[in-house]
């Protein structure tokens, strides 16, 4: 038993046109392009006439942290005593500012 070779395959597009195309199949294979054609421009158009839809918000509710609690804290307390020692401050220099008149 002798194993005959068969030639590798060549690509579709390097393949040798066996026969020509006759008139009738470019006119079946211009038709079915202008259907295909016809069909992707109804398809743009629906889709071009459908409402844009804005994307769904949802909002979700959570419980603060322990670390975000002690923040809060922190930040009020030390907002708290700057204002107070700002104002000790103030009171205690504004009184000893004098204007003199010429």
């Amino acid at each position: 038993m002798e194993e005959q070779q068969v030639p590798p395959s060549q690509p579709a597009y390097q393949q040798p046109l066996e026969a020509q195309i006759t008139p009738e199949q470019l006119m079946e294979m211009k038709a079915r392009a202008r259907e295909l054609a016809v069909q992707q421009a109804l398809a743009q158009q629906t889709q071009m006439t459908q409402p844009f839809q804005q994307p769904r918000v949802v909002y979700v509710r959570r419980n603060l942290t322990v670390a975000e609690l002690l923040l809060v804290l922190l930040l009020s307390c030390g907002i708290v005593t700057g204002i107070q020692l700002i104002w000790r401050g103030l009171s205690e220099v504004l009184p000893r500012i004098e204007i003199r008149v010429r």
